[in-house]
């Protein structure tokens, strides 16, 4: 299924780092620079810009001076009463990349963490809490972007509680996000995640969790970058604070890449391209090809081929995610390959042996047993039609629609095999042994599909492996028609490509 490149939620995680104040002097000033690590006074400054002095906390026998949430308020209510509700001095220093990056791109729901920790959590914690901050934020993202639905979570947890943090995100924020989004046609829900500037705890939680969506939703961390320079001196002598500038995007599936190709190439060895998809699915943005070529290698192990499965086949041949890591000489190999095995009856039965082949190493004996016989079959019935059996008199059958038994027969009768040969024997014992799964609800297993061949006066080596029963039943093929060069088969090439792509891919 196609699908859209819509972003339905973003959630950032607020810091104190999170945005300025654009004051009457021109000058940003953080609230996150408190003139400590080398950053400017800006936090004592901003209070300045209101007229305050800068107060302190008595916690204990201990004092703080007012920080984060104590200034975040005071701008809050600032920005309410006295700006009648305009928030154009706030300047987002972190995300307004991202969030205009995610407006192009669709996105109607933006959720911020802010933190609002309760009492049993020391002054000195508290009072760097964003829940101001956060909605300073909101309020210049809706003068920005009206039409923009912005939710504040503050919950009343420590910022150092995992545990606490997870719940809240797994039971609370995630599934708001989820059921705040309402799809339309192909689209998927897309979570972005920003959380640089925040509470490493809180930042690494929420990593945690939106990674376990993976499976479910496509989910990238949107990640600010960091201005060449966080503050920039002026002539006056001024600092001002500086803006991210870009971003970059970052699927959270990425980080699973490495365990996670492990787990595709074996699925794709054994032939089960329905796991390897799904596998692939929150991959490929980043394997596009890999991804296509395992549902068409999936529908093809269903014995998926008409005319829709090869049109689709040919205009993925001819499109840019092939171009972009194939060369032209391999694309036009395999166009040509597919041509052939449309027109060509042989061709196309003979492509198909690789469906038994990699039933045998998934270890499903019966099923292979069975599309084996199936093959063989088909292969019979197209060399009595090109042979002209009937008008030979090598079967009796006149209304074209023979049994198995009869094409058997007719066979040994074109190749002059009487009832005692070894090839009649093997004939009826495959066909009895057909019967018995069909009509009996039997399996069969590799050593019963070994013996078949042993009974009859067939060299047989030891033990039975998956490769010598598959190189058994080959060598039927071959006797009934003369087969292609295996090099030269569509299914099989792009088999074994996607293999080695899988082994080299990073």
């Amino acid at each position: 299924m196609t699908t859209t490149n819509y972003v339905s939620t973003l959630i950032i995680t607020v810091g104190t780092r999170q945005i300025g104040w654009r004051c009457k002097d021109g000058i940003i000033r953080s609230f996150g620079a408190d003139g400590n690590i080398g950053y400017p006074p800006h936090v004592p400054q901003l209070y300045q810009e209101l007229g305050i002095e800068r107060g302190i906390h008595q916690e204990g026998d201990k004092t703080y001076p007012w920080s984060g949430k104590d200034l975040g308020q005071r701008y809050y209510e600032y920005c309410k009463e006295w700006l009648d509700g305009d928030f154009n001095q706030v300047e987002l220093l972190l995300d307004k990349t991202v969030i205009e990056a995610g407006i192009k791109q669709g996105l109607k729901h933006i959720i911020l963490w802010g933190t609002d920790q309760p009492e049993t959590v020391s002054w000195a914690f508290r009072r760097l809490d964003t829940l101001w901050i956060a909605e300073l934020m909101a309020g210049k993202i809706k003068s920005l972007f009206p039409d923009i639905r912005v939710d504040i979570h503050a919950p009343k947890i420590n910022a150092n509680d995992s545990d606490a943090i997870r719940q809240e995100l797994e039971q609370l924020v995630l599934k708001e996000a989820v059921n705040a989004f309402y799809p339309i046609k192909n689209e998927q829900f897309v979570l972005w995640i920003q959380t640089k500037g925040c509470t490493p705890v809180i930042a690494s939680n929420v990593e945690i969790c939106a990674a376990a969506l993976v499976r479910q939703y496509q989910v990238f961390n949107a990640s600010p970058d960091e201005p060449p320079e966080f503050f920039t001196k002026l002539e006056n002598g001024l600092v001002t604070a500086n803006h991210s500038q870009s971003f970059k995007l970052i699927s959270m599936a990425e980080y699973f890449w490495s365990l996670e190709r492990l787990r595709i190439k074996s699925a794709w060895e054994r032939g089960d391209f329905s796991e390897a998809q799904v596998w692939l699915a929150v991959h490929q943005h980043r394997h596009p090809v890999l991804y296509k070529l395992a549902g068409f290698l999936a529908r093809y192990s269903n014995w998926e081929s008409n005319g829709d499965f090869f049109r689709k086949l040919g205009e993925w041949l001819g499109s840019n995610d092939i171009s972009d890591i194939v060369d032209s000489e391999q694309i036009q190999t395999w166009k040509s390959q597919l041509q052939k095995m449309q027109v060509d009856k042989i061709i196309k039965l003979w492509e198909s042996t690789i469906i038994i082949e990699l039933s045998l190493y998934r270890e499903n004996y019966t099923a292979a047993f069975i599309q084996f016989i199936q093959l063989l079959e088909r292969l019979l019935y197209v060399q009595s039609e090109s042979q002209n059996w009937i008008a030979k008199g090598w079967m009796l059958n006149k209304n074209n629609d023979p049994s198995l038994v009869e094409l058997m027969q007719g066979w040994c009768q074109s190749k002059k095999f009487n009832q005692n040969s070894k090839w009649s024997k093997l004939l009826n014992e495959i066909r009895q042994n057909r019967n018995q799964i069909i009509h009996q609800g039997e399996s069969i297993t590799l050593r019963k599909i070994r013996s078949i061949w042993a009974n009859n006066d067939f060299p047989v080596t030891f033990p039975e492996t998956p490769e010598i029963i598959n190189n058994l039943m080959i060598d039927v093929f071959k006797e009934i028609i003369t087969p292609p060069n295996f090099d030269q088969l569509l299914m099989r090439s792009l088999y074994q490509w996607g293999l080695n792509h899988l082994k080299d891919a990073i």
